[in-house]
């Protein structure tokens, strides 16, 4: 019988992957007989071309010699066969292709099972509720798949997150084939040693080394990361007894929100790596969408948790509603509009806020929340738009949001207020109130013609067709208060709907998800990026209800989100630019731009940054004292003074634009101008003695650098200004509306602009190259190599916004004289010559004002409650 080489390559490839490769499966099976030469190369072949194919997926940060190993799944793998089986079941299929690609580029990543004994750190970077649970459920059952003996999860902080996980991992991944794993931990409890004493389902009852050297199943925990439990998962796993079993068990830890907690240096950082120490062939995955604690560890210590062998950024799913969805973020490129996202967001008027939040800790005895019109309007969304799904034939659970405050007392009060306010509306439903049916069609029909159904091939609806369910709909609503001291936790019942209304703060604010969030009144104020970003627990995806999706805020919180979209985006444009020129994730920092109003993180511990170099930074001035008549002409007589310098001894060069570059400008006239040039304080990523220190540092090397700079004028479509005699067309730059006397522009810079100075390039040319590769043209251009660029713009002094549309969000500069704004491109160095030329951070960012620093009264989340 002649042997079926595509049923036989399955054989081939599990032997390969825990044996040595190809070649020492070939000859193996060559041995035994049971293939010739032929077939042996025809599946060395195969093997070597899928690895290949895999290792194209990306983009990947990660060492510049990987391991080239995994040949992706097989169709004889159990686990991953039956997670895939699991999802074509909740009718996810169309997202299986997608998945397979992201989870094989980080099992690729991992070291190779049949090599030398390694661990790894890596960091896989997703968006806000945008399925990170999906994927690595995905890479446990691959890597289960290649006879990893125990899968670690650690869930979050909090109880309710941790049952969540649990509970997804049960039903997803051992539950289909509960003979090939072993769940020490279930959905009402966490690891606890005097439980899995009483446990007789597993291999020896309390002890580790069963669990561990078990060939054919895969021990599943999911723990919450608390001093309690991880120091008693540290003593299990430390006995005597299962230390030989250790040295040979390959264990994967997933680490579910890594920023939170994991760089926390007193107490659970210590404790996981005490716990991946115990685990030479141990591999380490942090997930998070919010990488910004993650990143400043210090990459030196290689004991530490830092992604020191791959940094991956999940590709932007599929119909997901993110940050710049919801809010719009800036657009860099300056020939496009910004983007506005839609419209969802409502505002609360500053003089509400305080009705529905207390102002400090002194105001809670005596707070009682409000129902004020806002509040309502947000909780008849709620039954509106619950009432639109199931006249569309979806009944499946929908949500309601109240999150105002972290304090657990405030949420007590809202519960008596918001049941008061659903019994006015039963009744009032029941009695057809024509105040109330009005009301409710003012705002169905206002709602639906702001936010078109069609939009998203939806029918639209009126409200006829909803009014009748909205009884039922609101009869079928429960109150949730989930916190740390309520009985009642966020459970979605089975086999019924469930239409809640979900009271809470800090356990409601990461990795929890709201099913069916609809309707959200979020007023928690924080003054840091992870912490705000990871509170919106609206993004994600909303399949046969996008239209629907409301959010009630602060114009101020609404103004922050928007700009975590630029952030966000900026961050992975860096990542981008990384990959491209193969910077390893030891070299890399992934740049955070910095709001003046946000902290980078709250907790960085010991990865708190301290120091920062500007090798192959970007930086342009986004404020101007528009009205302050003395600060702008101080500006531009400083500029006039450094154009002149640069025209003494550099021949003027006129560009496309119609503005001017100075080639091979000493430094000494950068450096004066540097001193004189005035940069509003508040811009915290533009200081100016920074960077004279970090030019002082780079000019002082044996072989010096920054000695000579290119100064370019760049010309606009604005009024012609006259600066150091040259005539050039200002640039327009409207700022955002309602910014006072400090205009904020936002973005000054054309990513054209960063190559103005390369030789050869068109203009036309640049405008249609992705930033990252114009980043990778300038750091590889010879003459550039340790030169700085330095950019002025003469902008406009009423600079009116560019289209009806920027009308909407920007208005005119209306200068009191003409700003020049101020762009500063410096040369990439090396990894260790930015380490050394590092200069002393005088702040990450200025703090909230008006918004001091919570303190997390929650609960000891971190501490000895289990």
């Amino acid at each position: 019988m002649a042997l079926d080489l595509e049923k036989f390559y399955n054989v081939f490839a599990e032997w390969a992957m825990g044996h040595g490769g190809p070649s020492a499966a070939a000859d193996y099976f060559l041995s035994l007989g049971m293939i010739d030469e032929d077939q042996a190369k025809d599946l060395v072949k195969r093997y070597e071309e899928r690895v290949q194919k895999v290792m194209t997926g990306g983009p990947v940060i990660k060492p510049r010699h990987e391991e080239s190993w995994y040949p992706g799944a097989l169709e004889t793998d159990h686990c991953w066969g039956a997670f895939r089986e699991r999802l074509k079941e909740k009718g996810r299929e169309d997202q299986i292709g997608a998945l397979n690609e992201a989870s094989d580029t980080i099992v690729r990543l991992t070291p190779d099972p049949s090599g030398e004994p390694r661990s790894a750190r890596g960091l896989v970077v997703g968006y806000i509720q945008s399925g990170k649970t999906t994927n690595f459920t995905a890479v446990a059952a691959k890597l289960a798949d290649r006879k990893y003996r125990m899968v670690i999860v650690l869930a979050g902080i909090h109880n309710s997150l941790r049952r969540q996980t649990q509970d997804r991992l049960i039903t997803d991944l051992t539950a289909k084939i509960p003979a090939r794993w072993h769940p020490i931990t279930d959905v009402d409890g966490d690891f606890d040693l005097t439980r899995l004493g009483r446990e007789t389902r597993g291999p020896a009852k309390h002890d580790a080394v069963g669990y561990l050297t078990s060939q054919d199943k895969t021990s599943l925990l999911v723990v919450k990361k608390n001093v309690t439990v991880l120091r008693k998962l540290l003593q299990w796993l430390n006995k005597p007894s299962a230390r030989p079993a250790l040295q040979t068990a390959q264990v994967l830890v997933i680490d579910d929100e890594a920023d939170q907690a994991s760089v926390e240096t007193n107490t659970i950082n210590p404790l996981i790596r005490d716990i991946l120490r115990l685990f030479p062939r141990g591999t380490y995955i942090g997930y998070t969408a919010t990488p910004f604690a993650n990143v400043f560890i210090d990459p030196a210590d290689s004991d530490d948790l830092y992604p020191r062998d791959f940094i991956y950024p999940l590709p932007p799913p599929d119909k997901y509603f993110g940050p710049e969805m919801l809010f719009g973020r800036d657009v860099p490129d300056l020939d496009k509009d910004d983007e506005q996202g839609l419209d969802m967001i409502r505002i609360i008027p500053d003089d509400d806020e305080f009705r529905l939040r207390p102002r400090g800790k002194a105001d809670l005895d005596d707070f009682q929340p409000v129902v004020t019109d806002e509040l309502r309007a947000a909780i008849h969304w709620l039954f509106l738009a619950t009432a639109a799904r199931w006249y569309r034939g979806d009944k499946s659970d929908s949500s309601m949001l109240i999150h105002t405050s972290f304090q657990t007392s405030v949420h007590e009060k809202y519960e008596p207020v918001i049941q008061d306010e659903l019994e006015k509306l039963s009744e009032a439903l029941e009695t057809n109130d024509p105040t109330l049916f009005s009301s409710l069609r003012k705002q169905w029909v206002d709602e639906t013609t702001r936010v078109d159904a069609a939009r998203f091939g939806l029918t639209p609806l009126t409200f006829d067709e909803i009014a009748p369910l909205l009884s039922d709909v609101v009869g079928d609503c429960r109150i949730i208060i989930d916190n740390s001291r309520s009985d009642e936790r966020l459970e979605y019942r089975e086999d019924e709907s469930n239409t809640i209304i979900a009271i809470g703060g800090n356990t409601l604010s990461r990795g929890i998800t709201l099913e069916g969030l609809v309707s959200s009144v979020f007023l928690r104020p924080t003054n840091t990026y992870d912490t705000l970003l990871q509170m919106g627990r609206w993004f994600g995806f909303r399949d046969g209800y996008e239209d629907l999706p409301r959010i009630w805020m602060t114009d101020f919180l609404r103004r922050a989100f928007r700009h975590l979209a630029l952030v966000e985006h900026e961050m992975r444009q860096d990542m981008a630019v990384y990959e491209l020129q193969g910077i390893t994730p030891m070299e890399a920092a992934v740049r955070i731009r910095t709001h003046p109003a946000l902290r980078v993180t709250a907790k960085m511990g010991a990865a708190r940054p301290s120091r920062i170099s500007y090798s192959g930074a970007r930086l342009q001035t986004r404020f101007y004292r528009r009205w302050d008549r003395t600060w702008l002409e101080n500006n531009w007589q400083a500029s006039e003074r450094l154009i002149a310098a640069a025209m003494r001894h550099s021949q003027q060069q006129t560009l496309p634009n119609g503005g001017a570059l100075f080639r091979n400008v000493s430094v000494n006239d950068v450096r004066t101008f540097l001193e004189d040039y005035n940069i509003v304080l508040d811009q915290a990523d533009m200081s100016a003695d920074q960077m004279l220190q970090y030019i002082e540092r780079q000019n002082a090397e044996d072989d010096p650098k920054l000695t000579r700079w290119n100064v370019a004028i760049i010309g606009g479509e604005g009024e012609v200004v006259e600066i150091a005699g040259i005539k050039v067309a200002a640039s327009v730059r409207a700022p955002y509306k309602e910014g006072g006397e400090v205009a904020d522009i936002k973005t000054l810079m054309s990513k054209a602009d960063l190559v103005v100075d390369v030789e050869g390039l068109a203009p036309a040319t640049a405008r249609g190259m992705r930033e990252a590769e114009l980043k990778e043209r300038r750091i590889n251009e010879p003459g550039l190599r340790d030169k700085g660029l330095l950019v002025l713009y003469p902008l406009d002094r009423v600079s009116k916004p560019r289209s009806d549309r920027s009308a909407d969000v920007r208005e005119e500069m209306n200068a009191v004289s003409s700003p020049v704004g101020l762009a500063v491109v410096f040369p990439k160095t090396s990894y260790s010559d930015s380490e050394r030329d590092a200069v002393q951070m005088t702040h990450v960012a200025v703090e909230l004002a008006e918004y001091p620093e919570e303190v997390d009264t929650d609960a000891d989340v971190y501490g000895t409650t289990n």
